[in-house]
Formats: C-alpha cells, structure tokens, sequence
C-alpha cells in the first residue's frame, strides 16, 4: 500500500458533486485539446512518446508504463507513430534481444510543440486564479494525483 492509501481516511466519504463535474470538465478538455488542427498528436499518443524529449532512447515497457497502457497496446502505437516517420527503433546498447526507442528529428519537433501547447494551456489556467488559489491548487493536484495511483 502507498504512503498516500495509508494517510487517507479509513470511514467512507462521499465524493462532492464537484468530483463528477470536474471528471467530466476534464474529458471536454481533453477532447478539444486534441481537437486543435495545430495537435499532430493524441493525447494517448504524447504520453506515450513524450519522456523521449527528456530520455533520448527507452524501451517499450518503459514507455507503456509511463504513459499507462499495456505494452502491446504501446507497440500498436509505437508502429504508426514509425510509419508516421516520428519515433525510430534501434538495438538497445545494453541488450542486443532489445529495442530502443528515440524520436526522430519530426518526431522531436511534434512532441516538442505540443509539450509547448499543453504547458501554454496550464499556465492558462492557473493565471485564473488568485496567487493563494494557485498554491492550495497546485498542493490538491499533488496530493490527488498521489491518490489516483492508487485507484
């Protein structure tokens, strides 16, 4: 158990109707955010392949559970983001039996653009609100995202 399940409370607690309304801001959001004609990426596709602007090369296994998917379920994507000419796979260094991810020149550019897109949305966002709102936000986004991995 995580150190997040164990501090959360053990008596049941309703969630507030702001849960479901925020769950379903949330998908909207999501939706238009791919929506842009300036996204080349889905959202699933970016998580995917986005740790490679920051990690040159990793394993497929790596990706998947980074972005939250099955490993075969990130091959399938993995193979039409290298049809798309925008990941390439080499032998990994350390294991000939292994492959390694890296994006290629195309790749790294669409990646980076829409990492500069999402992270423009955020700031967005919490230019919104008030300075003490930022902080207590940034703090719950903490803390729920520390609860989710538990779900």
């Amino acid at each position: 158990m995580s150190a997040a399940a164990a501090a959360a409370p053990t008596a049941a607690v309703a969630a507030p109707p702001e849960w479901a309304r925020f769950l379903a801001s949330l998908r909207r959001a999501r939706a238009r955010l791919t929506e842009d004609p300036a996204t080349r990426l889905s959202l699933a596709q970016y998580l995917l392949i986005a740790p490679l602007l920051d990690t040159p090369t990793r394993s497929v296994g790596e990706l998947a559970a980074n972005a939250g998917v099955a490993s075969p379920t990130a091959t399938r994507m993995l193979d039409g983001l290298q049809r798309d000419g925008l990941v390439g796979r080499e032998t990994a260094a350390h294991d000939r039996r292994s492959v390694a991810l890296r994006l290629t020149p195309e790749g790294r550019r669409v990646v980076a653009a829409d990492r500069a897109r999402y992270q423009a949305k955020g700031a967005e966002l919490f230019a919104a609100l008030e300075p003490a709102e930022r902080a207590q936000a940034a703090r719950l986004l903490s803390r729920l995202a520390d609860l989710m991995e538990d779900l």
